[in-house]
């Protein structure tokens, strides 16, 4: 089978110039060819089984996509990453939050995994990269660690931008956890 660059750009621009080795792979590319784009700075190995095509520019999305693109496209970006992209609260999170069913390990402790599955509704498509609705996330958020002085700004931001109605994270309780369905209202009650 011959190399099919066309192909390989066009799949590289679609994940901010990030492949897989199973991806460059299925498109033609050997072991050899790999090793020769590597040693020709055509591109760069970010990690194991990880490549960037050096020609497509760099995006402030780049560490999302990259570990999206290395879970083959089943991971989500969540929790405290997916609030910091959309703009709500001032989180700052340390890690990349993503959220997976497969029973993978993270590859590096930069990324914060989550064994969840999410239905298709619970997310969105930002650019090249899956991330959870603003609803999902604060529902994930308030099963979790954060504390209820950030979770109630997350809520405040979410209803003020206008990225959640008040109402409807409200009803979305009825199918929470107790403990979900008490913070997110306490957190909607002080967004008011």
């Amino acid at each position: 089978m011959a190399s099919d660059y066309e192909s390989l750009e066009l799949l590289a621009l679609r994940q901010c110039g990030f492949v897989t080795a199973l991806q460059a792979s299925e498109l033609g590319f050997g072991l050899a060819s790999m090793e020769e784009m590597t040693e020709s700075g055509t591109w760069t190995c970010e990690c194991r089984g990880l490549f960037r095509l050096e020609r497509v520019r760099h995006t402030a999305l780049d560490e999302f996509a990259k570990w999206c693109t290395w879970f083959a496209g089943s991971a989500t970006v969540s929790h405290y990453s997916a609030a910091d992209l959309h703009g709500l609260g001032h989180l700052q999170p340390r890690f990349i939050h993503l959220s997976t069913a497969h029973p993978l390990a993270a590859p590096t402790r930069q990324v914060a995994l989550h064994r969840l599955p999410l239905a298709d509704d619970e997310c969105e498509q930002i650019g090249p990269i899956r991330i959870t609705t603003p609803l999902r996330t604060v529902h994930d958020l308030a099963s979790g660690g954060i504390s209820q002085v950030l979770l109630n700004e997350v809520v405040a931001d979410a209803v003020a931008i206008g990225r959640l109605d008040a109402h409807e994270l409200y009803l979305s309780c009825e199918n929470a956890s107790i403990d979900v369905a008490v913070r997110v209202e306490l957190a909607l009650a002080a967004s008011l």
